[in-house]
């Protein structure tokens, strides 16, 4: 979804980022994350030179906490954020860890129903957080 909102120009895609921009909401990525949206930007599919690659970046990264990768997702190779049934990844609870648990919402357009309140199941950690598909996230803003 983020590299749609930075690649596209259509409104939604406008209005995402005029409101990480204005300060509506504050995007929170993982360096990892960034460090793949970077090398996305520079698939030769996109056609993009050095110089729209860094203004795509320049529209996002200034806006946006970027946190450490989280242990667990560079010992995993990877960083899922949910399992099905809606708990949190070891590599997402240290993200919202290293976020001191401020994240409100997750917009993710591949969202898995989840619980709305925080508990602890297993030594899973149930998402304290709503998730809302990047249409939801604009029309709650």
């Amino acid at each position: 979804m983020l590299l749609a909102a930075l690649l596209r120009n259509d409104a939604s895609a406008k209005a995402l980022r005029a409101s990480w921009q204005a300060g509506t909401c504050r995007p929170v990525i993982a360096k990892a994350a960034a460090q793949a949206l970077m090398t996305a930007l520079a698939y030769p599919g996109f056609a993009l030179n050095a110089a729209q690659q860094q203004e795509l970046l320049a529209d996002f990264l200034p806006y946006a906490e970027v946190l450490p990768t989280p242990a667990s997702a560079k010992s995993q190779g990877r960083s899922g954020v949910l399992d099905k049934l809606g708990f949190l990844s070891p590599a997402m609870q240290e993200l919202l860890a290293a976020a001191g648990g401020s994240l409100d919402v997750l917009v993710s357009d591949t969202k898995p129903p989840v619980p709305a309140a925080t508990r602890r199941v297993g030594g899973s950690t149930v998402l304290n957080c709503r998730i809302l598909a990047s249409d939801e996230f604009l029309a709650a803003l």
